[in-house]
């Protein structure tokens, strides 16, 4: 049996070959994979120092832990304390909350190191740290809003996944678990796209989670090699676009992005506020890639489609019809199909895949009865659709690349 002490000399060692400032290692994706093996290291810690029934009583009552950062969040508390110290009734005046609940949420975070209480214990007088910084809206590293989607749509989602996990009749009906939670009949972005507050969020919430998750997709991937333009399908606001046309070395990409018409509007919105040398490589395309393939509206007979974080969200055969599209798009003419490229970006479930894929792996099947697949899964249904896969880009992220190619 492994004892809490051989798992600490695991860590140590592990921590040593890593994380050493004064011999920092080189092998950048080594050290990728470091993080996530002390991630599970440190679980096992856990586990074996406070025993099964206590460890799974506390991963039990982890959801209040993160209804506390919501529940912050939501209220702005890190805004409100900006750079000073303010007592728990200015916080409770300014927020119109109780000043009870907010002193129980506040507590609860604390034990994780959020905020900071002048003075010790007990004060209620709070200030932000390093931590509490992230939650503020003018942050450079904010995740304020990927908190509050995690938080709010995804957190009630999940909370209706035994009434959405009963066996429909007919499996075409089976709603998933956010339509329940909310009441509505729609798809979950047609949805939020209806409502401006939570469309402007998820964009926000993609775009924070895309940097804490996936920041290095950027630099991993060869984008500069591809052919311009890139139809983004399914591309939502173009927060993958935002950063790639940050980099000197993409300065000859350009991109066409497609999604539904509202999303596109959202999308126009946030471009609008770039810088013209990024926005003027950027142009868009509404319409339904689930549509018949005559009116997809995909833009046609290009080089290169790009489809990323959406096929996640449908059903094999659902998959299937969308990859079909992109082919019928990519192939609608006669020169159109020599070199063409599709370019799969999403996250794959690995056995040694950390603690963040398994746990969003829930929140898509909440949000949209979707699936994290795993690598073989994946090419699978890339090659039942019409292609064939070429090759398959491990990076220091959550997401893997698959590039593949139309079989004519």
């Amino acid at each position: 049996m492994t004892t809490a002490v051989s798992i600490a000399e695991q860590i140590l060692q592990l921590t040593k070959a890593n994380f050493d400032t004064a011999s920092p290692q080189d092998n950048h994706l080594a050290l990728y994979n470091a993080k996530i093996t002390l991630q599970d290291l440190c679980d096992k810690l856990l586990q074996s120092a406070l025993g099964r029934l206590e460890y799974t009583t506390l991963l039990a009552e982890s959801c209040q832990e993160s209804s506390a950062l919501g529940f912050v969040g939501r209220l702005g508390i890190a805004d409100i304390i900006g750079d000073r110290a303010v007592t728990l009734d200015e916080l409770s005046t300014s927020t119109g909350s109780d000043a009870r609940f907010l002193s129980i949420a506040l507590s609860c975070l604390s034990k994780h190191s959020y905020f900071e209480e002048v003075g010790g214990f007990g004060t209620q007088v709070y200030k932000n740290n390093e931590l509490s910084n992230i939650l503020r809206e003018d942050h450079p590293e904010s995740v304020k809003d990927a908190v509050g989607f995690i938080c709010d749509e995804g957190f009630k989602a999940t909370s209706y996944l035994l009434e959405a996990s009963k066996i429909p009749s007919d499996d075409a009906n089976r709603l998933p678990a956010v339509n329940l939670a909310f009441g509505f009949n729609s798809t979950v972005f047609e949805w939020m796209a209806d409502q401006e507050w939570r469309g402007h969020r998820m964009g926000k919430a993609m775009q924070q989670l895309h940097r804490m998750a996936n920041g290095n997709v950027v630099f991993d991937y060869p984008w500069n090699q591809l052919a311009s333009p890139v139809v983004d399908v399914g591309g939502g606001i173009g927060s993958l676009e935002i950063v790639l046309l940050q980099q000197k070395e993409n300065a000859a990409l350009s991109f066409k992005i497609f999604d539904i018409p509202t999303t596109v509007e959202h999308a126009k919105k946030t471009w609008a506020a770039q810088p013209e040398s990024s926005a003027s490589r950027v142009t868009f395309a509404p319409g339904n890639f689930l549509a018949s393939s005559e009116e997809t509206c995909i833009p046609r007979g290009l080089q290169t489609y790009l489809i990323r974080h959406v096929l996640h969200d449908w059903t094999d055969d659902q998959v299937v019809v969308i990859l079909n599209n992109v082919r019928d798009a990519m192939l609608a003419t006669p020169e159109s199909g020599s070199g063409a490229k599709l370019i799969v970006c999403e996250m794959l479930l690995r056995d040694s895949s950390a603690r963040f894929v398994r746990t969003t792996s829930m929140q898509l099947l909440a949000l949209n009865n979707g699936v994290t697949r795993t690598e073989i899964e994946m090419v699978k249904l890339i090659e039942r659709s019409g292609f064939k896969v070429a090759k398959v880009h491990h990076m220091r992220a959550v997401d893997s690349i698959i590039e593949a190619i139309p079989v004519l």
